[in-house]
């Protein structure tokens, strides 16, 4: 593929719910301390350099015992002197095993926390730009499942299998034409959740599934979070179509709507999911108000199957039940502290015209939404009243085939 002349556009990156990137490692018990709601990454070759008992220090340094030498740091680290940087912690849950395991202890309490990534010489953590791009990636796929003839054989095997179909050999791929930044994080930009499973099925409990840095948004903080994206691209051919900044808006915008309304419907029932619906109440307003040089995107882990398969061949792999049968998929959302979905962003892109776009009505709007039974399979309004017979799956649908009109 010829290089081209990249153009550079102005956009801004809104973070709307907890998006956590993660390093596939977790933070070395030796390298944090909790100390009033702060977790705080220090220097522990600095520290130990300044701690003056050092006979003291290095007999129980040589100790095997790894909770009682995590906790003479606990108790013994001046934070003013070693500390590289703070981060709030916003799980009850995570405060409490904290103590716990320092006051008693306990090596089998390792109190395991996913960080972000994280600049080496700052420290400041920050959302890969390749994040973005890849829910960009996928968005635009998904305007190409009949174009490129993928099955969902090819969905089932893998992106691998669909990915040259829809955008060629790794060196035609067009989206190298597409160069997203990475988003350095402000100094407070951070903060740690806990990440528990919310099922479908109204008698299974709340899963914990861990403790997770992410990104301050809108639905913790309730202010408007921001961040400049270096953004640019080429347009491109692909299946006969101009790709475009317009057609990049359009392809985001018609995958994760649809999304975002289809989980609303499918999980946050009223009766069961009151507190969930107010805690996102702050994201559905922006949603409702998105303008025509707007689109919400999801990105990070927990962004769950279906915003990170293709519509119309979707089959993923799912593990075994005891019948040997794949169990179901999509039954399931991942929410931070158990109020708040992972991953949402806004982008706006500046270089485009900005006015409002066409009234329409949304699942999440109060007094007009209408919820599958998990039992029955019958609708129910906000108020729990039954309506017309209808399978869950077959409201889904229509809104996925009103968002392809």
């Amino acid at each position: 593929m010829a290089l081209k002349q990249l153009d550079y556009y102005r956009v801004k990156l809104h973070i709307l719910s907890p998006i956590h990137v993660g390093t596939g490692q977790e933070l070395d018990p030796f390298s944090f301390v909790i100390h009033d709601n702060q977790l705080y990454l220090f220097d522990l070759i600095k520290w130990i350099d300044l701690y003056p008992e050092k006979n003291e220090l290095y007999s129980m340094m040589d100790s095997d015992n790894f909770a009682q030498v995590r906790s003479f740091i606990a108790e013994n680290l001046d934070i003013d002197k070693t500390v590289i940087c703070s981060i709030p912690v916003e799980s009850q849950d995570l405060l409490k095993t904290y103590k716990r395991a320092i006051q008693e202890r306990d090596p089998s309490n390792q109190v395991l926390i996913n960080p972000m990534p994280r600049n080496e010489v700052r420290a400041v953590a920050y959302i890969p730009g390749s994040s973005i791009k890849g829910a960009i990636r996928t968005a635009i796929a998904n305007r190409f499942v009949k174009a490129a003839a993928v099955t969902a054989e090819d969905s089932r095997r893998g992106r691998g299998y669909y990915d040259e179909k829809i955008f060629g050999r790794i060196f035609e791929d067009p989206m190298r034409l597409l160069k997203v930044s990475d988003v350095p994080l402000a100094d407070s930009g951070t903060t740690i959740v806990e990440a528990s499973e919310f099922s479908l099925n109204p008698d299974k409990s709340s899963t914990p599934k861990g403790h997770v840095e992410v990104a301050q948004n809108l639905c913790l903080s309730k202010k408007e979070i921001t961040y400049a994206l270096r953004f640019s691209m080429a347009p491109f051919e692909m299946h006969g179509k101009l790709v475009n900044l317009e057609f990049l808006l359009d392809s985001l915008y018609r995958f994760y709507v649809p999304k975002y309304e289809e989980e609303f419907l499918k999980f946050y029932e009223p009766q069961r999911a009151a507190a969930i619906r107010k805690g996102i109440a702050p994201m559905n307003q922006v949603v409702e108000g998105l303008k025509t040089n707007e689109t919400i995107l999801r990105m990070g882990h927990f962004s769950h199957v279906e915003c990170v398969t293709l519509d119309g061949v979707r089959k993923p792999r799912t593990r075994r039940g005891n019948d040997g049968r794949p169990l179901p998929w999509g039954t399931t959302r991942t929410l931070a502290n158990g109020l708040y979905p992972f991953g949402w962003a806004k982008l706006e892109f500046l270089d485009l015209d900005s006015v409002p776009r066409p009234k329409r009505e949304w699942a999440f709007l109060s007094g007009k939404e209408k919820f599958s039974d998990s039992k029955t399979g019958k609708l129910k309004s906000q108020h729990g009243e039954s309506e017309k017979k209808m399978p869950s799956l077959q409201s889904l649908k229509s809104l996925q085939d009103k968002w392809k009109k």
